[in-house]
């Protein structure tokens, strides 16, 4: 009975062992993979990283603005994200929130939830839309921006401006250049748009 208690201590420990291992260098190999990104992103924009392992922030400027990409892997109490910031000037602290469409919210416009519709049937019937200026929110969202936005679609993107911040985020690390290319390119699109509107 020792003997089989023993061995099976031994084994469970092995398996524990292994997996740690495994977990180690996953976690290893997709830092060094975020990080190569990262990189490139950096080189592309003449930017510069800070941060560690997979908690790490891009810094650029696209014109007088700095624009911040970070990521999160995700821990127990946090979901991962990716997501682009860019300072901008809101004066009429105007506030969008732009996210996809789901089953909850299909039932919240039942009851009476706010969704703005553009007129856009291919846009309208993927996004959810909140603002606090219909006509704002419309003239932000150009058929290149909605087209952008529907190409992030599957990442579930969410677009947000409030007080004095764009924010476009995606709840999970991105893994290509195409999806940073993608996810920050719309980002300046959008922070573009705001300042032919006036909010620069």
């Amino acid at each position: 009975m020792f003997e089989v208690t023993f061995f099976f201590m031994q084994f469970i420990w092995i398996i524990f062992t292994v997996i740690l291992i495994i977990v180690i260098v996953y976690t290893i190999r997709q830092s060094k993979e975020l990080k190569q990104l990262f990189e490139n992103q950096a080189l592309k924009r003449n930017g510069t990283i800070s941060g560690f392992f997979s908690n790490l922030k891009l810094i650029f400027h696209h014109g007088d603005q700095p624009v911040r990409v970070s990521v999160y892997p995700g821990s127990r109490y946090r979901s991962a994200y990716t997501r682009v910031d860019i300072g901008v000037r809101n004066p009429m602290n105007r506030k969008v929130k732009i996210y996809g469409e789901s089953w909850a919210s299909s039932i919240g416009k039942l009851v009476g939830m706010q969704d703005i519709q553009i007129g856009s049937d291919s846009f309208d019937s993927q996004f959810i839309i909140k603002g606090n200026d219909e006509y704002f929110v419309t003239s932000l969202l150009t058929l290149t921006v909605q087209d952008k936005l529907l190409a992030l679609r599957p990442h579930r993107v969410t677009l947000t401006l409030t007080h004095n911040n764009l924010q476009l985020s995606v709840p999970k690390l991105l893994e290509t250049e195409e999806d940073y290319d993608l996810l920050i390119d719309t980002a300046l699109l959008i922070a573009d748009r705001l300042k032919e509107l006036g909010h620069f």
